[in-house]
């Protein structure tokens, strides 16, 4: 079927109507006319796939990876020019504020691209694929669980790049049967790199030294390595979140930082504090910082990461947000939270709204949840969205990354 598509849905496709149906064609660019196959039907939308362009927008460029070409599940946009990859995302960021009932003009939402869009990721996850006798890693296809072997990938640092045949072969003895996935880390700047199996313990003792025989320029640990951040040093597990995209983890913390508008004299909440990165900044221009985490092994490493960088304003409390944030004492005057992409729960927003901080910085790598949670904080006129950041930690992807600041105002 033909069809002219408009507006970019967050998820990567485009929107058009058929008989008053919404269809999300992926593969076309808002503007594009093009032969699209129907390939899910569902009672109130159809899914499509662009098949050919008819009239192509100027912002088409040509994806420079053969496995996106071939249906990779890892990336959506690389057929979209880089610059309009950041308009469109900006404009998704922007529509799910307005569904929410946020007024807050697009033009005012900074943008925080990349210089270069690529070879950022130092973390990922490879599904191991078994055919005869032989080893693959891959990702996914898009919209299936069948895995497409691949032996390069764009997106990921050249470390994780090199490293990809050697735990493939490694996977190949009979005593890994057990192994479906393997996650990777790199330390940049370092040889150092962080492995780990899918499912836990999966691995036999001789895995890890199978794979360092292939790659042996890589220093292979299955437990911890050092991550550099802001001239600090921090421990990472293979469980522990890191921000994937190091270059604009910096970014993204710093803007953070500057929207907290911190003095040195403050007390600040840091709630899903997570190992710590972002709390050892906000310690260095606070009095005090409380971090609020529920994962006891983030938890540990995050006070062993205060100890490390001399971060002796720092506290852990351990617990879910919604329990924690009601227990607390005392004045709060800035707020921080990063939580994860399902947003908070709304006893945890009740929680964080009742301490009354001045300023809440909001991290978000969804923009719906991001939306949603912000219009709770806003209810009854309590705090007023006042600035908006979208930062692109995941080019070629539909993923938005954001940073916003309330302000109370009741």
């Amino acid at each position: 079927m033909q069809l002219t598509v408009g507006e970019l849905a967050h998820g990567g496709a485009a929107l058009a109507r058929v008989d008053g149906r919404v269809v999300f064609v992926e593969g076309a660019i808002p503007g594009e006319t093009v032969e699209a196959e129907v390939t899910h039907k569902r009672k109130d939308f159809w899914r499509a796939q662009a098949t050919a362009v008819l009239e192509s927008a100027p912002t088409r460029v040509d994806p420079p990876c053969p496995y996106f070409k071939a249906g990779c599940g890892g990336c959506q946009l690389q057929y979209l020019a880089y610059a309009e990859q950041l308009a469109q995302k900006r404009q998704v960021l922007h529509r799910q504020l307005e569904r929410a009932h946020l007024e807050f003009p697009i033009d005012r939402i900074d943008v925080l691209g990349m210089a270069d869009p690529w070879r950022y990721r130092i973390r990922g996850e490879f599904h191991v694929l078994r055919r005869g006798g032989s080893v693959s890693l891959g990702f996914y296809r898009k919209h299936t669980y069948q895995t497409l072997p691949i032996d390069a990938c764009l997106i990921h640092v050249e470390a994780i790049e090199r490293a990809l045949p050697g735990f493939a072969r490694a996977a190949e003895d009979p005593a890994a049967g057990r192994v479906a996935a393997l996650q990777f880390t790199w330390a940049p700047g370092t040889s150092d790199f962080l492995w780990s199996p899918y499912p836990p313990g999966s691995a036999d003792p001789g895995f890890g030294a199978r794979a360092a025989g292939w790659i042996p320029e890589l220093n292979l640990n299955d437990d911890s390595i050092g991550i550099d951040d802001a001239g600090r040093h921090f421990r990472v597990r293979p469980e522990a979140f890191v921000q994937v995209n190091a270059r604009q983890r910096d970014v993204l913390y710093q803007r953070a930082v500057a929207l907290a508008h911190l003095s040195g004299r403050e007390r600040v909440v840091d709630a899903y504090a997570g190992i710590g990165m972002l709390t050892a900044r906000l310690a260095d221009h606070a009095a005090e910082v409380i971090a609020i985490e529920e994962s006891p092994y983030a938890v540990r490493l995050g006070e062993l990461n205060m100890q490390l960088n001399g971060c002796g304003n720092v506290s852990y409390r351990r617990g879910r947000v919604e329990d924690a944030a009601p227990g607390l004492e005392g004045n709060v005057d800035v707020l921080v939270l990063d939580p994860p992409r399902a947003g908070s729960a709304e006893a945890a927003i009740e929680g964080m709204a009742n301490l009354r901080p001045q300023r809440i910085v909001y991290i978000s790598c969804d923009p719906s949840t991001l939306a949603r949670d912000v219009n709770r904080f806003c209810a009854a006129g309590r705090y007023t969205l006042v600035e908006v950041a979208f930062v692109d930690m995941f080019p070629q992807t539909y993923h938005i990354e954001a940073v916003v600041k309330l302000e109370r105002t009741a």
